[in-house]
């Protein structure tokens, strides 16, 4: 039985790495979610996203509750303004430290599940200063930057699709990225200046976020994105349904 990697109670809950509510969003009507296996080429069907029941108990489970559900309304009220046809979304952000929190979560719940719960393997001593943000109110608030969803596979097509958390390096600097929502979350955790371009995009401190459509970026030839993409093709091109 596994123990909380916060307190060491047990036992431990079901965590999923980013709210399923988001994946449930992402869901085509008359359709199913696919996603990476854990190790190797190929895919799954999903319910409810990707999730790990081994990191947490449900008491530091819920601590992270507010900043999901503060990560879930952003996200659709985002999309609820790209529904309207709207080129420019003007998203209301009044707490933006559970925006941050929000991204932090998912990407130590990422770090904790990956690392056979040692999150530090992924993370180095960022892995510390999260966790005691998040579960100790000690002060921490890495950068956040945060635009539109703008890969695609063939032009004039945005791909729904959703990422986990996984290392991106733009412009030298480091980054975590993940996609959800319609939208690609960067938490930066080092405290190298952002080049100023990059700079526009930070949310800490905005009580109120404007997107914009991005110009189409090629999902393949994304570091991390394309290697995915590229995984889960294997097992869709290998595929023949079965004589009748």
């Amino acid at each position: 039985m596994a123990n909380c990697l916060i307190c060491g109670s047990d036992p431990t809950v079901k965590s999923h790495i980013v709210p399923r509510a988001l994946f449930h969003d992402m869901k085509p009507a008359k359709g199913q979610l696919i996603g990476n296996l854990r190790d190797g080429p190929g895919y799954q069907h999903l319910q409810s996203g990707f999730w790990d029941k081994t990191i947490l108990c449900a008491e530091h489970e819920g601590q992270l509750h507010q900043a999901d559900e503060y990560g879930i309304q952003f996200c659709r009220t985002f999309n609820a303004g790209k529904k309207a046809g709207q080129w420019r979304v003007d998203v209301p952000n009044p707490a933006p430290e559970l925006l941050v929190d929000f991204a932090s979560a998912c990407v130590w719940r990422m770090a904790a599940s990956r690392s056979e719960r040692r999150p530090e393997k992924w993370l180095g001593p960022y892995a510390r200063r999260l966790a005691d943000s998040l579960f100790h109110g000690i002060a921490y608030r890495p950068m956040l930057l945060v635009a539109c969803n703008a890969y695609q596979l063939k032009k004039g097509e945005i791909l729904n699709m959703g990422a986990l958390p996984f290392r991106y390096v733009e412009l030298d600097i480091h980054f975590w990225r993940f996609i959800v929502g319609g939208l690609i979350f960067d938490l930066k955790l080092d405290a190298r200046a952002t080049p100023a371009a990059m700079a526009t995009l930070a949310v800490n401190e905005q009580a109120e976020v404007t997107l914009f459509e991005d110009f189409p970026q090629s999902a393949r030839r994304t570091p991390g994105v394309g290697h995915a993409l590229a995984a889960l093709s294997m097992q869709r091109r290998s595929f023949r349904p079965p004589p009748n």
